[in-house]
């Protein structure tokens, strides 16, 4: 008797982390509760660390097993200094929200609309960058000076 074997599970794209958390900030999912603003702030930096996954696939396959700590420093080469900073900066922001005290407030709609936005736009800049041929061929990573 054969086994039929299911298939593998696919992690959700980027896009459908997004389309997540848009949902949860517009408040079209109504069994989240309390919680959606923090798994807003969960969906989002998965977004960000899958994003940046995704460049290390084109450009540099072992730096995806690094730490996250590490990942972010290497951005500068391929990435620039500046959008290395606004990554690290907004990955930074997401991992401290995430980690709910009890003495914290949860964090408004207006500052999760801003993560989203900021989210999506190093998203985009990033799957840009990888589909990009300098970076594709290794040829020349951006320094981020002019």
């Amino acid at each position: 008797m054969a086994e039929s074997v299911a298939p593998e599970s696919q992690p959700p794209t980027v896009a459908q982390r997004l389309a997540a958390a848009d949902e949860l900030l517009r408040g079209t999912v109504t069994d989240a509760g309390g919680l959606w603003s923090r798994a807003t702030v969960w969906i989002l930096r998965l977004a960000l660390e899958q994003s940046i996954d995704r460049l290390w696939l084109v450009v540099a396959p072992p730096l995806a097993r690094c730490s996250m700590r590490a990942q972010l420093l290497a951005l500068d080469s391929y990435a620039g200094q500046e959008t290395s900073a606004r990554i690290s900066a907004l990955w930074a922001t997401l991992s401290r929200v995430g980690h709910h005290q009890d003495y914290e407030l949860a964090p408004t709609v207006v500052e999760l609309r801003r993560w989203f936005d900021e989210t999506a736009r190093l998203a985009d800049e990033l799957a840009a960058l990888a589909e990009s041929d300098d970076v594709a061929t290794h040829k020349q990573p951006r320094t981020g000076r002019s």
